[in-house]
């Protein structure tokens, strides 16, 4: 077993060709404890428009009202204190705003890297975009809520034609042709999964997570956010997970990585990472402490990001990265 060559946060060396770091996500422990430097950042840089009616989106659909030019200055600020990445997970559907491919240039020029949280299927299926996208250098983390289910699948999304299975994992497979999660010798891989569980799809992980260490692709298995749809009072709390089969999601996910020499503690959000997400800006340039957080703590275009965290860490201590320990804070911890 080949192991890379650099060491990641919480993770150490790991092993290599089975997705077990997402390019942009791996830093060592060194930067993600010094608070001069940023981690991963959420920028909502993106149109609210969007094809589907996910029933969990965290998203209010605020429209953008940042231009190219202040989305440019925002990334030139982030640049400044060493941003590892920026998760480009939108208001609606990154890839069809007017400036994506323009934005996420820009962020690679900066040394920053993108990374694009799509639903893969609207855009994702043409060969041509596909391959400009993969020449920007950026990872890409389609939506993945199931692999196998088409009904289910399709329900999420809200798609009434019954496409979005078959149209998503077209694109899947185009983005494996065209490379994204070829094998490196630092363990990355371009190509990830955001996979979020509910009761309807837990039973899937077992499966899933075999797919992604066969086919050198990255995965978190993510929870309901308090925020958005999910944090609504009439959200369907039959679809949350328990407490008990999380213990035995957790346990399917140790054993499996177990078998493929990728050993690593299981958090309480993200599963197979720890949480090294920090700063989320939304359309107009408004910044708060993370996804699962709508407290406004100023704006970027105004303010300097360090000044920002500062406010942050202020209102909350337990995003502190010199203390932190990985797991969502917005969630129940465990041992």
């Amino acid at each position: 077993m080949e192991l890379s060559t650099k060491e990641y946060v919480g993770l150490g060396k790991v092993p290599v060709g089975i997705g077990a770091m997402m390019k942009g996500w791996g830093i060592s422990e060194e930067h993600y404890r010094d608070i001069n430097k940023f981690t991963i950042v959420n920028f909502r840089a993106m149109t609210e428009a969007c094809p589907h009616d996910c029933f969990h989106c965290f998203t209010d659909k605020t429209k953008r009202s940042l231009s190219l030019e202040e989305i440019k200055m925002i990334i030139d600020k982030l640049a400044a204190v060493g941003t590892s990445a920026i998760d480009y997970v939108g208001e609606g559907e990154p890839t069809i705003d007017p400036y994506f491919l323009d934005i996420i240039n820009y962020t690679k020029k900066k040394g920053i890297q993108p990374v694009v949280y799509t639903d893969a299927a609207t855009m994702l299926r043409d060969k041509d975009f596909v391959k400009r996208l993969y020449n920007t250098g950026a990872s890409v983390a389609p939506k993945c809520d199931s692999l196998f289910n088409e009904e289910y699948q399709n329900w999420l999304v809200g798609d009434k034609k019954g496409v979005f299975f078959k149209e998503r994992n077209e694109a899947i497979s185009l983005l494996m042709d065209c490379g994204f999660n070829q094998v490196n010798d630092d363990a990355t891989t371009r190509l990830g999964f955001d996979m979020v569980l509910s009761t309807r799809n837990m039973h899937e992980v077992d499966q899933t997570l075999r797919f992604c260490r066969e086919n050198n692709i990255w995965i978190i298995f993510s929870y309901f956010l308090p925020t958005g749809r999910s944090g609504m009072e009439e959200f369907d709390r039959t679809l949350v997970i328990k407490e008990e089969d999380k213990v035995i999601i957790r346990n399917i996910i140790k054993s499996i990585d177990a078998e493929y020499g990728f050993q690593h503690r299981v958090w309480n959000n993200l599963g197979t990472t720890r949480c090294i997400e920090f700063f989320h800006i939304l359309g107009n340039g408004d910044v708060t402490a993370c996804v699962a957080n709508d407290d406004v703590v100023g704006n970027i275009v105004e303010k300097d990001p360090l000044e920002l965290q500062e406010v942050i860490l202020k209102k909350y201590p337990f995003h502190d990265r010199r203390t932190h320990d990985g797991h969502c804070t917005y969630k129940p911890k465990i041992d």
